[in-house]
């Protein structure tokens, strides 16, 4: 069965991005050998879900060079943005539960994962469509940014792999527990 997937790396203060959106602190990290390589993770995933702030700076930053172009993206969002043509990528507007259960249909048994950001990851969390946490931490510390889960009630989660990387980093796979 399909899961809703958080994987996303943060700061060790609990950041995803500057307050400027920014991620130069990550591009500048070399995570090493012993992490999990981004493309075994990715073959596990059928769709994407993610919100409209890290749509726009995708389609800012790639460079009409869409990353996920062989899976359906569903973009949360209350506004209408520019869908490049050849991309299958849905505006989705609606309550958590429906959209997760598109994402989920679309995968086709394979894992959906919930690019970001963080709000978009608290709304799915909140609703109890989020099934797992996969946070790389780096090393840093930016003192302020974009939150990595904003919750506004607690979320509990069950560590399931907790590894320390060579490069200083550290993976931690955790289940959430669903309400």
């Amino acid at each position: 069965m399909s899961k809703l997937v958080y994987y996303v790396a943060a700061t060790m203060d609990g950041y995803i991005a500057t307050p400027q959106h920014t991620l130069e602190w990550l591009e500048s990290f070399t995570l090493g050998s012993d992490a999990t390589p981004y493309e075994e993770f990715y073959q596990t995933i059928g769709a994407v879900i993610m919100g409209a702030d890290t749509y726009h700076w995708i389609m800012t930053n790639s460079q009409n060079d869409w990353p996920y172009k062989d899976v359906p993206a569903f973009v949360v969002t209350h506004h209408d943005f520019p869908i490049p043509a050849g991309l299958n990528i849905s505006l989705q507007h609606g309550d958590a539960r429906t959209i997760a259960k598109r994402a989920m249909h679309a995968a086709g048994g394979k894992d959906v994962w919930l690019v970001g950001g963080g709000k978009t990851a608290a709304y799915f969390a909140e609703a109890g469509e989020l099934h797992q946490l996969f946070i790389t931490t780096i090393p840093v510390f930016l003192g302020a940014g974009v939150d990595v889960l904003p919750v506004t009630r607690d979320v509990k989660v069950i560590p399931k792999v907790n590894r320390l990387l060579q490069s200083g980093a550290s993976e931690c796979i955790s289940e959430v527990q669903l309400a």
